[in-house]
């Protein structure tokens, strides 16, 4: 029963990515193709955005506090 529901889920989900891409008109080897390509770009995408991110996300908390509490630049606490 649950296995039937997971696998319908699945077709239902994997047909409505065939139909949005069009990739059901393609031969079967461009259709590899186009996958390869679509995971290879998912890929890199995801692996930008776990390395540069967080950097990026802590620039714009540090813009937004700097701007929040009036100062340009941050307190440097010598440690002489």
């Amino acid at each position: 029963m649950v296995f039937n529901r997971v696998k319908n889920f699945i077709s239902y989900w994997y047909l409505q990515y065939l139909l949005a891409t069009s990739v059901y008109m393609l031969e079967p080897i461009e259709r590899r193709i186009f996958n390869c390509v679509l995971i290879i770009v998912l890929a890199m995408f995801m692996y930008t955005s776990y390395v540069f991110l967080p950097d990026h996300a802590r620039m714009i908390v540090y813009f937004i506090n700097s701007y929040i509490l009036g100062k340009n630049q941050p307190e440097i606490v010598d440690g002489v």
